[in-house]
């Protein structure tokens, strides 16, 4: 289920993307049997706007579906990420697989979850939290693409976000301007955090623990039961303000997956 959701966060966001967006830049989405590949020509190197996922489902591997998918990735020129989940069936020969066929484990990313529970930590002060109706209220999407190192074309990905059936998106506001943005998605009583980015200015003042807070509250009222967030793995002297923000407001790790990639 946490791998449908994911699924359906990415496609989301692809979809959302104007025609003339898609066109100039080689935004595309295919799907390969039980495989979902999204790529970004003009983002090649960008492991989160180049992924292949659904490597574990059955049939991806025996099918022929994962070897056809990264054929097309090869096609593309892009080095997409391979994440695979790694309590699925076949996990390992689907990693074993991808070794076999040029591939090689990348930088991985921490899956977390929680349950609906109250939050236990306050609400930062002079931090607003805005739940947005449409995306032309506040500059949701620019500030996605700019926290992330984005191109500015590259927020089209998210400004229409806000609009979309079971999205839930928030901007939080410091001195009355938006500096942080997250968004949720829920689906099937799963709630998928993500796209949580500050501006430089305002780093620091609590904007993504409020955006937490926020988030969890009103997945309790969506009737959620379970809550998934990632980042990427916490390195040995690379200290991750997201990682201690996740862990501090509930979240318990739930697994490592690691992101394959095609050798260079």
């Amino acid at each position: 289920m946490l791998d449908l959701v994911e699924r359906r966060f990415w496609r989301d966001c692809w979809e959302s993307v104007p025609a003339e967006v898609t066109a100039e830049h080689g935004v595309e989405l295919r799907e390969f049997g039980p495989i979902q590949v999204t790529v970004v020509d003009a983002l090649p190197k960008v492991g989160m706007m180049n992924l292949v996922l659904g490597a574990t489902e059955p049939g991806a591997v025996e099918g022929g579906h994962l070897g056809q998918a990264l054929d097309w990735v090869r096609s593309r020129g892009v080095a997409a990420y391979v994440p695979v989940t790694p309590k699925a069936p076949g996990a390992e020969a689907t990693q074993e697989w991808l070794r076999a066929h040029g591939c090689e484990p990348g930088y991985a990313w921490m899956k977390f979850l929680r349950d609906t529970h109250p939050p236990r930590f306050a609400a930062p002060q002079a931090v607003e939290v805005v739940k947005l109706t449409s995306g032309a209220e506040e500059p949701f999407g620019m500030i996605v693409a700019t926290g992330f190192g984005l191109p500015v074309w590259a927020a089209s990905f998210f400004s229409h976000l806000p609009e979309r059936d079971d999205w839930h998106c928030y901007v939080a506001l410091v001195d009355d301007q938006a500096q942080a943005s997250a968004a949720m998605l829920v689906h099937e009583g799963v709630a998928e955090f993500g796209l949580a980015a500050t501006l430089e200015p305002a780093r620091g003042r609590g904007c993504q623990l409020a955006l937490l807070r926020r988030r969890i509250l009103d997945a309790a009222d969506a009737g959620c039961h379970t809550l998934l967030v990632e980042t990427g793995e916490r390195v040995p002297g690379s200290p991750s303000p997201s990682y201690r923000n996740i862990l501090r407001a509930g979240f318990e790790e739930a697994y490592l997956r690691p992101n394959w990639r095609l050798a260079s």
